[in-house]
């Protein structure tokens, strides 16, 4: 074999088993897919300003029923929350000391009726005597005086009769008004004096709204002025309600002015003691305003995307008065943004949309 071929031959081998340099690839960027989206120009209207006080829901009327008479409770008729008439038995007391009473003040009053026209007969003869001349002046004046007293006596006995007829009548306990009860004090068996509470009874259809409104802001609150009531039990819903009173002086430990609203109940959500933001319309103001669809809530924050430029652009944003499907927005907007309505759920700040 020639020498020269032998030398070339390692050379030749290294280069058949020397892999060929990788090519370097370009990486390609991720595609975003364009969202199509509905957009609605931001516009200025004349949006309600608010005046927000505090206040208490209470019963239009309540009552603290006593038993108003003494004796052993024999029937109780009520359960709490339940709704009575006026008049409505609600629970009996032990009637026979009362009858008793009764009976006794009957014969009482029988009697003194006698005694009087016993009396008036005796005045007669001695009103004729006295006339004759047969009676002294002396006697005359002190029968005359035992027929007033003897009158007199008869009608304070017939009072008596009286108030014992009505003390058994106030053995059935009877509901004053109409309403619901709220908690039923007594049972069966238990001993009651005129002062025992029995029941106590709230009218809650319509509600007062008890509202404190400070002394800068009295006057802005008028009688007749509408207002939305809000508690928290129902956050998202709201409570028409009309003022009706106001007070003639402000409270000088507190400097503000009470005043009461009244809110239909119909399906007794308000209900005694909760707490009330109210909200008062004292006026308008200019406010920009997005379509109600276009705000985004994520708990206490709120969100808006608007259109700018081919993207979603995403804003924070605090709102105010929702009316006629708009809301207000508390930011500095411009009539020539558009707003994106109804934000599709995967769209973020910077998304293309189309």
């Amino acid at each position: 074999m020639n020498h020269r071929t032998l030398e070339l031959l390692p050379i030749i081998l290294l280069s058949c088993g020397r892999p060929e340099a990788a090519t370097p690839t370009q990486k390609s960027k991720p595609v975003v897919d364009l969202v199509k989206v509905d957009t609605a120009a931001v516009e200025t209207r004349k949006m309600p300003k608010y005046l927000t006080l505090t206040g208490s829901v209470l019963a239009d009327r309540s009552s603290e029923i006593a038993a108003n008479v003494s004796g052993h409770v024999t029937a109780t008729y009520v359960e709490r929350g339940q709704p009575v008439k006026a008049g409505q038995i609600i629970a009996v007391v032990d009637a026979k000391a009362a009858s008793f009473q009764v009976a006794a003040a009957i014969a009482q009053s029988k009697a003194a009726e006698s005694q009087v026209a016993l009396a008036r007969q005796d005045c007669a003869r001695a009103e004729m005597l006295f006339k004759e001349g047969a009676l002294p002046k002396s006697e005359y004046d002190r029968q005359t005086t035992q027929c007033s007293a003897q009158l007199y006596n008869a009608n304070a006995i017939q009072a008596q009769a009286d108030l014992a007829g009505k003390l058994a009548g106030d053995t059935e306990i009877r509901a004053p008004m109409d309403g619901l009860i709220g908690e039923r004090y007594i049972n069966v068996g238990e001993y009651v004096q005129p002062s025992s509470r029995v029941a106590s009874l709230y009218s809650i259809n319509p509600v007062r709204i008890n509202i404190s409104v400070p002394e800068s802001a009295v006057r802005l609150v008028r009688e007749g002025q509408t207002l939305d009531v809000r508690v928290s039990a129902y956050p998202d819903r709201t409570f028409p309600a009309v003022v009706r009173l106001l007070g003639p002086a402000l409270r000088p430990a507190t400097r503000d002015l009470i005043v009461e609203a009244f809110a239909k109940n119909e399906e007794r959500k308000l209900m005694p003691g909760m707490f009330a933001t109210v909200s008062l319309v004292v006026g308008e103001a200019d406010e920009p305003t997005v379509p109600s669809a276009a705000v985004r809530s994520d708990g206490i924050v709120k969100r808006i995307f608007l259109a700018r430029e081919g993207a979603a652009f995403e804003m924070v944003v605090r709102t105010g008065v929702e009316k006629d499907g708009r809301i207000a927005v508390l930011e500095p907007l411009s009539d020539k943004d558009r707003v994106i309505v109804s934000p599709p759920p995967g769209l973020h700040d910077g998304h293309p949309i189309q």
